[in-house]
């Protein structure tokens, strides 16, 4: 077990703690529906304004995420109704986001590539054993498949949503939290590009929700060691370049890289309110303007800061207009990381 877990195991996680692990779902959130307009487009000028504008090729409203977020609220709807609740590693807690993921993905009008391949095979070998929807083993299969077909396919598809498949394990062991990460990862995506991206980041999420610091390296032990040198060498690379410098950012590597890039590009986390909140627009901005797969980096962005400074670092006018598939706004997405998190409160201090 890690120093940061051992901290808080004892008593559960504090409410700044609570706080913190709201402001990765909510920042991760505003990046995805910030980012979105700007998706499929050349990197943005330094002349030209960020804002959460809506439009661009899909359309989208001011404020509404897009897979991104949807993907990420079904995995935190399983770990609420799992009956062995927060696990998501239980059987039933992954069919639940197979069978979640394959209707929503019946009215989306957006998907990542290689998501959408895993998706329709999933249910085309449902189908064959005479299921309505896919269930978890469907997934896998159909993501082992997409890997022997494609083996250099390497999407960010999975590393949007690790955020939320890590916060069940804020006060678990780092070897359950490895496995959280990991196998909601491969229902999706297998290549150890993906997986050991989402390690990392998974893990610099839960970092920086116990302890309000930021460090991306703080995963690396958990990657085979033959691969630890090279990710070394991909984060320094980041840390050196604007998000703008890796334009490969459907890949799940380039992703990775401009997203920490907008996070190091912004410094050291300041003290204040006001300071706090510019830092963390500064840093979805920088992503926002990377170009191509502008939601997905941002929503990358936001979850690592907003882990570090929670939800009222995100601008009040932002917040407001936040809003996206099931129906859900602020409220419901707030509500529902508070529902995940409250059996993990500590006490109330005696006498307050």
């Amino acid at each position: 077990m890690t120093t940061d877990a051992a901290t808080t195991t004892e008593t559960g996680l504090t409410p700044e703690q609570r706080r913190r692990a709201a402001g990765s779902v909510v920042a991760a959130a505003t990046g995805d529906a910030l980012g979105a307009p700007y998706e499929f487009q050349a990197p943005v000028v330094d002349s030209e304004d960020i804002d959460m504008i809506g439009g661009g090729v899909l359309g989208w409203q001011p404020g509404e995420w897009t897979d991104d977020t949807a993907m990420a609220i079904v995995v935190l709807e399983a770990a609420i109704s799992t009956s062995n609740r927060h696990d998501l590693r239980m059987e039933t807690a992954q069919d639940q986001i197979a069978r979640e993921w394959y209707s929503w993905s019946l009215g989306t009008p957006d998907i990542g590539t290689l998501t959408s391949h895993v998706i329709r095979r999933a249910s085309d070998l449902a189908r064959d054993t005479g299921h309505y929807a896919p269930r978890a083993a469907d997934f896998r299969a159909a993501a082992i498949a997409a890997h022997e077909e494609l083996p250099a396919n390497a999407g960010n598809g999975s590393l949007m949503r690790t955020h939320a498949a890590v916060l069940p394990y804020l006060l678990s062991s780092d070897d359950d939290a490895a496995e959280g990460i990991d196998v909601v990862c491969r229902l999706t995506h297998v290549h150890p590009d993906t997986t050991e991206a989402c390690m990392l980041w998974g893990f610099a999420v839960r970092h920086a929700i116990l302890t309000g610091g930021i460090d991306v390296r703080r995963g690396l032990s958990r990657l085979p060691e033959d691969r630890r040198e090279l990710w070394t060498e991909r984060i320094a690379e980041a840390e050196t370049g604007t998000p703008a410098l890796f334009r490969r950012n459907g890949w799940v590597v380039g992703a990775f890289q401009a997203a920490w890039a907008a996070v190091t590009g912004v410094g050291p986390i300041p003290e204040g309110k006001f300071a706090q909140r510019d830092t963390l627009v500064a840093a979805l901005e920088s992503a926002a303007r990377a170009g191509y797969d502008t939601d997905t980096v941002a929503c990358i962005t936001g979850a690592l800061i907003g882990a570090a400074l929670g939800p009222k670092a995100v601008p009040p006018e932002w917040r407001r207009v936040l809003f996206g598939w099931p129906s859900y706004e602020i409220d419901e997405l707030m509500g529902l990381v508070e529902r995940m998190l409250e059996p993990m409160a500590a006490p109330e201090d005696e006498g307050r």
